[in-house]
Formats: C-alpha cells, sequence, structure tokens
C-alpha cells in the first residue's frame, strides 16, 4: 500500500480537509484508506482519488480526515493569561459597547467537547448579573459531530480540569457517576452546531452567525494549510460585528493579512478587531494602558498530534523522541514531556530546538526565568531560531521592557534576511518569513507608538 501515498493524492486529501498532510502522517492515512475504501465499495485508490474529486458533498469526508489527523485537545480555563484577558478586558468591552441593545453573541469554533464554550459561560455568568435581561447567545460548533454530542451533555472527567482548582470543580459541577457534570443553570446558556467551516457559506443567518461579538478559535490553525487558513479567517472576519474580537491560541496567525482585521497587541496576546474602514488591514497596534496579567507566552511550536509513535522499540530515534515530547507538552503532560527532554540531552546538548521545547515547557508551567534561559541557550546555538526571538519578544513585551523588545525585533529581522521570502519558518510550519518580516515591523512600529 505504500506507494498509494503519490503526492497527488496527498495534495487532494489536504485540499479536500483543509488540513495539512506531513509524512508522519502516512501511517494513519494508510490505515484509514483501507477501511475507508472498502467502505465506499470502491476498486482501488485511484476510484477514491475520482471520489474526491468530483463535486459532491465531501463534508462527511472532511470529519472523518479531522478526526484522523486532529487531536481535539482542550479544557476548562486553557491558557490562564488569554482567559485572564477575556474576562477582564474583552468581555467588559464588549459588554458595555452592547448595554443599551443588551445583545451579545459569542462563538467558539472548532470547540470539540465545549470545555473553552462553558469557560466563557461560566465568565459572562460573572460579568453580567442581569443576564435575563439580556439576550445572549453562545455557540459552540466543530465538524466533530461525536464531540459536539460530548459538549451538549456537558460530563467531564477530571483530564479537563487541569487548569482549575478544585473549588472551580465545587462551584460550578456536581458529581455523576465518575465525572463531573455542569450545572444545569448553566448548561443551558450555550448551544452547539455541527459545523463544517471549510464547507459552511459563512455568514449564515439562518444559524444566526452572523454580527458575532467575540469569536473565540484556538488550536484549530495550527493543523491547516495556507489555503484554508486564509478562508477560515476571511469567513470569521465577516462573521464578526464592526468592533468584534477574534482571538487565536499564541501564534497561530503570525502576520496572516487578513481583510477588515486590525491586530492589537496586549500583554496575554494578540487579538484580531473587525473594523470598518482600517487605515492599514494588518496594522499592529499597541493597547496603552498597563495592567496585571497573569504571563502565558506565546505557544507557536507546530506538534506532530497524529504521528504514531514507536517509543517501545529499544533505541528510538532522537526525531521519534522529539515529536513525542512535543506531543506529551502539547497535551500538558509535562513529566512525560521532561522526561524525554532528559533523555534527548544525554544524547545531544547542543540541539537549539531541544532548549526551545524545555523553553515552552517552563512557559506552560509558569516558570517565566528558566524559560527565559533555555531560549538564550537556543539563539546561542542557533542565532537564526526565529520562533525563539518571538517568543523573548513577547515576554519583554509583558514585561513592559519595550526597547529590549524594540531590539529583539531588529535581531530577528536580520536573521530572516539570509532566507528567501517565500520560505516557510521551521515550526511555525505555516508561516513565511516575508509574513515574519512583515509582524515583526509592525510590532516595532507599535512599540515606536506607544513610547511617543
Amino acid at each position: 500500500m505504500q506507494n498509494i501515498l503519490t503526492d497527488e493524492l496527498m495534495q487532494k486529501i489536504s485540499d479536500v480537509s483543509g488540513l495539512r498532510v506531513s509524512q508522519s502522517d502516512h501511517p494513519e492515512l494508510l490505515s484509514y484508506l483501507e477501511g475507508r475504501i472498502k467502505e465506499l465499495s470502491l476498486s482501488s485508490i485511484s476510484a477514491y482519488l475520482s471520489f474526491l474529486s468530483v463535486g459532491k458533498d465531501l463534508s462527511e469526508e472532511r470529519e472523518r480526515l479531522s478526526e484522523l489527523l486532529t487531536t481535539g485537545e482542550t479544557y476548562f480555563m486553557r491558557d490562564p493569561g488569554q482567559m485572564t484577558l477575556i474576562g477582564s478586558v474583552i468581555l467588559p468591552r464588549l459588554i458595555e459597547k452592547n448595554r443599551l441593545k443588551k445583545q451579545l453573541r459569542l462563538w467558539a469554533p472548532a470547540c470539540a467537547t465545549g470545555e473553552e464554550v462553558y469557560s466563557l459561560v461560566i465568565l459572562l455568568d460573572h460579568l453580567i448579573p442581569d443576564s435575563e435581561n439580556w439576550v445572549i447567545d453562545i455557540i459552540g460548533s466543530d465538524i466533530n459531530s461525536e464531540f459536539i454530542e460530548k459538549a451538549r451533555v456537558a460530563s467531564y472527567r477530571d483530564w479537563s480540569f487541569r487548569g482549575c482548582d478544585s473549588e472551580f470543580k465545587r462551584r460550578y459541577f456536581h458529581q455523576g457517576n465518575n465525572c463531573w457534570v455542569l450545572n444545569e443553570t448553566l448548561r443551558i446558556k450555550a448551544r452547539f452546531l455541527v459545523l463544517d467551516l471549510i464547507g459552511e457559506q459563512l455568514p449564515n443567518i439562518s444559524k444566526n452567525l452572523f454580527e458575532v461579538d467575540f469569536i473565540l478559535c484556538r488550536n484549530i490553525f495550527i493543523y491547516m494549510n495556507i489555503s484554508a487558513i486564509n478562508s477560515i479567517t476571511e469567513k470569521l472576519s465577516a462573521c464578526l460585528t464592526n468592533g468584534g474580537i477574534l482571538m487565536t491560541a499564541h501564534g497561530e496567525l503570525h502576520a496572516y493579512r487578513q481583510s477588515g482585521l486590525q491586530v492589537k497587541v496586549y500583554p496575554e496576546s494578540l487579538v484580531y478587531e473587525k473594523v470598518e474602514k482600517p487605515e492599514l488591514s494588518y496594522r499592529t497596534q499597541r493597547v496603552a494602558e498597563p495592567r496585571a496579567f497573569e504571563l502565558k507566552p506565546p505557544k507557536t511550536a507546530f506538534v506532530q498530534s497524529s504521528y504514531t509513535l514507536k517509543l517501545d522499540t529499544p533505541e528510538p530515534s532522537s526525531e521519534d523522541l522529539m515529536l513525542a515530547a512535543w506531543e506529551f507538552a502539547d497535551q500538558a503532560k509535562f513529566s512525560e514531556a521532561i522526561a524525554l527532554y532528559d533523555k534527548l540531552l544525554s544524547r545531544d546538548p547542543m540541539q537549539a530546538e531541544l532548549h526551545y521545547l524545555h523553553a515552552f515547557i517552563s512557559l506552560e508551567m509558569g516558570h517565566l526565568e528558566e524559560a527565559k534561559a533555555d531560549l538564550r541557550k537556543t539563539l546561542y546555538l542557533d542565532p537564526d531560531f526565529v520562533p525563539a526571538y518571538l517568543e523573548m519578544i513577547t515576554i519583554h513585551m509583558q514585561e513592559g521592557k519595550n526597547q529590549i523588545a524594540f531590539s529583539e525585533c531588529d535581531r530577528a529581522i536580520k536573521a530572516l534576511e539570509k532566507f528567501n521570502p517565500n520560505d516557510l519558518i521551521p515550526i511555525l510550519k505555516n508561516s513565511t518569513v516575508f509574513d515574519i518580516k512583515q509582524y515583526l515591523t509592525y510590532v516595532q512600529n507599535s512599540l515606536t507608538s506607544s513610547s511617543d
């Protein structure tokens, strides 16, 4: 079956699904195709390729491929820094903006099993004590129908609470059969849709996916190809009301130039605001007011989450160990990730990516000084390791060290000048040299403006 994975087939699967398909995905795809060809009563791989090529509804195929090639990893109050920003700045501003009409619409595309949707419900429950006088629409959607059914039930195991303390569970949930069930008064405040972002025409008035005030769309773009990223962000932008906000995971849309969206830099995160007539459609702004914040720097690493790892072999390769370490880190399994990091460190302590991996783990665990030391090691070993510059720049901005951040931008831009503009940045994967240079230039402009 190995010879069936032609470039043409991989490109077609990527085009249909919107997902990037890499060498590490081949084992899963081989197994999937064997079963799928039989299920569809097709005669050959060529027939499957033809099946993907005809003008029919392929939403079911996209759902299956998405389930195969992505993880659907989420949990309550994921990324405390971003959740602090949402609860203390973004939502209060939107509430004030809509206070007269008393209407608010929030949407979490690619919501998986609903933890982030209900996190928004809980935040709003605190912020709008007279919510019965408002028309509030909180929507979760995902292409995976099984995820959506689980979201509607709102019954969760302990793993979904790894970002929360025990008081959070006791306050908003009650114990079920080996699970925690969201209190009914909160559960009924959200609605869920099975929705294919690639195939869906958006905005969609019949589903109330229009004039949305806030879209939380995290950890989907890391899996998507460039064409799909552009298509989906254009659709999400079209669904936002003027002044509406799109938030993604850290680093997911580095420098992507989307019509009508204006980047704003907060200490905790970049966000994208819908503007009616932007002076520059992708100009970076600096939010002026200083605020206390919980540090949660950006996650820019691409994780081969669907890779079949063979770590039970006598001597797994360093590549396998690195991929496994990234997957563990992405799933917040930090002890497992650090164990693999230690093994890799004993083999070769001079790998820049290895120290970058440890910096990412340290940031996720809140160990800022250790993370900064790891990032400095990364850049010492590889002065052209652009993702490390991006992390350092964000940290310096969060610390209010704008001059140092400006200088780091200069060093990153000089490193990028050694490459072709259309080259993709290792680890960032979906971002080109041109994209990142533009992003860094806009960051520098924002830092200059904020110091005027």
